[in-house]
């Protein structure tokens, strides 16, 4: 009958009669110490070397409610071995539990690993303790995902779902303290259908602090998580709200407690909205419910009456204080926290006056009717009015936006370790291993930064470090970045301002098209170095970007990197692959720009793409010219190469290798590009490799005319070249030919309509 097993005291076991047990069942023979409970028998063992605790289960428990607990043990440790938690002791028979008959009741036994440690004392916990306590239980919740047993759906009335059913012990609840608890129930009451809603899971159901254990040396750290008595299959969400619930106790602001708790949970184990916004209510209930059964059972054992009451002065206080809150208010602040929170959008005109405001008239908005973002998902960007719009635009969620592979590769790092490149992480030397993998061999040492921009500025650093000159060539209309270096090698951005002296340009779009381009960048480049001697420089480096993206995009033309790479060595320069953009993949299975036309480079730079969005980037070179520039120039960065960076950057390439990216760049691209040209005909040229196209135009007004009627029609595209007339297509590569189509029909479309 429901309510039995706490109605019914613990078996009446001796130490005599646990020695034998302990000596019958496991061979163990040690000194025995009786350990509190609230309705099981429970004892330490001693050996010479290590202690044990032995359980007899309730005589109301059927003997598969022992059994149940030592096999979620063993679930959760093969999942995750490094849990806190007991390690369970197999009887001489190999089995994970045994049974004794004791005055005619079947009575299960158990015996496992004696967790020492500080207990978790109510109150005296520290934001970061019940932040390691919030990450451990997500740990413990996550091992036992796909556990079930038949006897998890048991009547248990400390399951928070049943509180309802204590409704008839309220006469038992003092009376200065009964209103508060009804209006509880009451509250409960009102919520149980969205309680039903949840998703369920086998989950520990107990986490007082009596069941908390924190390592004796680091008071922040939990060393173990004990008593598995309660473990019902309920709403997931019930653990992390029950071990909130108890870290309120005496806290001067139980909120704070709850959030502390709950954002470490989500960070392990995400927790939906629907699921937060329900921990004010359960953790109020987790009070409501102590102080229930507390009162009920103090009655029927009285001789256990300190054991019993030992949380009901703490509940009520928590009760009292976390009930003054509106739990509206307070599940927002927790969804805000957790990062959950359904951001209230601004309305348009003031969205626009408020980034006017505050990030100034030097950042500009993509399109004339700006989209309005509010989140995205794989190759789909989502505004704030739920609109989907076709990302053919965005180079830098290479793998897809919130790539789930990624996302959880950040997090998890994130909650492990982060810092900088002057400690010994292996991760950080291992994902750079795994990138020369994928470079020429000779490009074999990796100095990592922030973004393609800090990556070029460095390269540059490296070329004149190493060669003793300052001159750089590019393309003329190039983009290489915003630092104060980068942005004077991006005539694109300068406006038609004169270049520094330093600076010589090689053509553009006019000889990246022609049939003779390898021949032209010859004599350009002799001309190039001309116009820098006569302005007293001499070249450190010659600097592309390997798709020529804003000279209007082109695939490499054949033997052009062959000539400027050897007419730059022979000038003294060294050779950067500008791969920021072209890289990873985009230009298909060549993965690199420079790969294209079979060359070798002395420096490669790389960013954008790289970290799926997460600012990173990096420059490759040679074991000769990193040792020449460490001997002339100094280098570090502190965000740089972070362990969190390598997670997220080895979770890309992973994603690149087993989903075929660059496979799927190259057939997408090319079926995109056919696609395009046999719609357009002579409306348009069609050019560039992979999945990085562009579309020229005759002049640049029906250009920016066509982008403003793609984005119109949910398709965003971008604009490039030095007349701005040439669409620029450029989405992640989990593009797929059905995203291709619309592509296709979209720009057809927006061509044959009037302008």
């Amino acid at each position: 009958m429901l309510g039995d097993v706490l109605e019914t005291p613990p078996a009446d076991v001796t130490i005599a009669l646990a020695g034998d047990i302990a000596r019958r069942l496991y061979g163990l023979d040690g000194a025995l110490m009786p350990l509190d409970g609230e309705r099981d028998r429970t004892f330490r063992v001693d050996t010479e070397h290590e202690s044990r605790v032995l359980k007899i289960g309730n005589p109301a428990d059927a003997p598969g409610i022992v059994e149940m607990q030592a096999l979620a043990l063993e679930h959760a440790l093969a999942s995750d071995p490094t849990l806190p938690i007991p390690r369970l002791h197999h009887t001489l028979d190999g089995l994970p539990t045994g049974e004794i008959d004791l005055d005619g009741a079947r009575l299960g036994v158990q015996l496992v690993s004696f967790m020492s440690g500080k207990p978790a004392t109510a109150g005296e916990t520290s934001p970061t303790a019940r932040r390691s306590l919030g990450a451990t239980v997500a740990r413990l919740d996550r091992a036992l995902t796909g556990f079930t047993h038949p006897l998890s759906d048991r009547p248990l009335l400390w399951d928070i779902v049943r509180l309802p059913e204590l409704r008839s012990k309220l006469t038992a609840v003092p009376a200065e303290r009964r209103s508060l608890v009804a209006r509880e129930l009451d509250r409960f009451d009102e919520n149980v259908p969205r309680l039903r809603r949840l998703r369920r899971g086998t989950i520990h159901g107990d986490l007082n602090p009596a069941n908390i254990f924190f390592d004796d040396e680091d008071s922040e750290r939990i060393a173990g998580i004990v008593d598995f008595g309660d473990m019902v299959h309920a709403p997931l969400v019930c653990d992390p709200a029950i071990a909130a619930a108890y870290q309120a106790f005496g806290c001067d602001d139980p909120v704070a407690a709850l959030v502390d708790v709950i954002c470490a949970y989500h960070a392990v184990c995400p927790l939906d909205p629907a699921e937060v916004e329900l921990v004010p209510l359960l953790a109020a209930a987790r009070c409501a419910q102590s102080l229930l059964i507390s009162s009920w059972r103090v009655e029927i054992h009285p001789e256990n009456a300190a054991y019993i009451l030992g949380d009901a002065d703490d509940s009520f206080e928590a009760l009292g204080r976390l009930t003054e809150h509106d739990p509206a208010v307070v599940a927002r602040g927790l969804l805000r926290a957790c990062g959950l929170e359904r951001r209230i959008s601004l309305s348009f005109g003031d969205s626009l006056e408020l980034r006017r405001r505050r990030l100034g008239p030097s950042l500009s908005l993509t399109y004339d009717e700006p989209v309005h973002l509010d989140s995205a998902e794989g190759v789909w960007l989502i505004d704030v009015n739920g609109n989907r719009l076709l990302d053919a635009y965005n180079n830098v969620p290479q793998v897809g936006h919130g790539h789930p592979r990624v996302t959880a590769a950040l997090a998890g790092q994130a909650r492990r370790l982060t810092t900088n490149t002057r400690y010994l992480v292996d991760e950080v030397a291992l994902y750079a291993d795994r990138l020369v993998q994928l470079l020429p061999r000779e490009l074999s040492v990796v100095m990592f930064v922030n973004s393609g921009s800090e990556a070029n500025d460095v390269a540059i650093q490296i070329a004149r470090a190493v060669t003793g000159n300052d001159g750089v060539v590019i393309t003329e209309h190039a983009y290489h970045g915003t630092t104060a270096v980068t942005a004077a090698l991006s005539p694109e951005e300068l406006a038609g301002r004169p270049l520094e002296r330093w600076v010589a340009t090689v053509g553009g779009a006019e000889t990246l098209g022609a049939a003779d381009a390898a021949a032209r960048v010859e004599v350009e480049l002799n001309g190039a170095f001309a116009r820098l001697a006569s302005n007293g420089e001499a070249p450190a480096a010659v600097l592309f970007d390997s798709v020529f993206a804003s000279d209007g995009i082109f695939r490499v033309p054949p033997g052009y990197l062959q000539m400027a790479y050897a007419q730059a060595r022979a000038a003294g320069a060294l050779c950067i692959a500008d791969e920021v953009q072209a890289g990873f993949g985009r230009v298909g299975t060549g993965f690199w720009g420079f790969a294209q036309d079979g060359v070798t480079p002395d420096i490669v730079t790389l960013g954008k793409p790289m970290g799926n969005g997460h600012p990173m980037g990096a420059v490759v070179t040679t074991p000769e010219i990193a040792a020449e520039f460490a001997d002339r120039w100094h280098f570090f960065s502190t965000f740089a190469g972070s362990p969190v960076a390598a997670a997220v950057g080895s979770a890309v390439l992973d994603v690149i290798e087993d989903e075929r990216l660059a496979e799927r760049s190259e057939t997408v691209g090319a079926y995109l590009r056919e696609g395009l040209a046999a719609r357009l005909g002579e409306r348009a040229t069609v050019r560039g490799p992979g999945l990085f196209i562009g579309v020229e135009l005759d002049a640049a007004v029906t250009a920016r005319a066509i982008v403003e009627q793609m984005r119109a029609n949910g398709v965003l595209v971008g604009r490039t070249g030095a007349q701005q007339n040439v669409i620029k297509i450029r989405p992640p590569l989990v593009f797929s030919k059905q995203h291709a189509d619309r592509v296709i029909e979209t720009l057809t479309r927006s061509l044959e309509l009037p302008r």
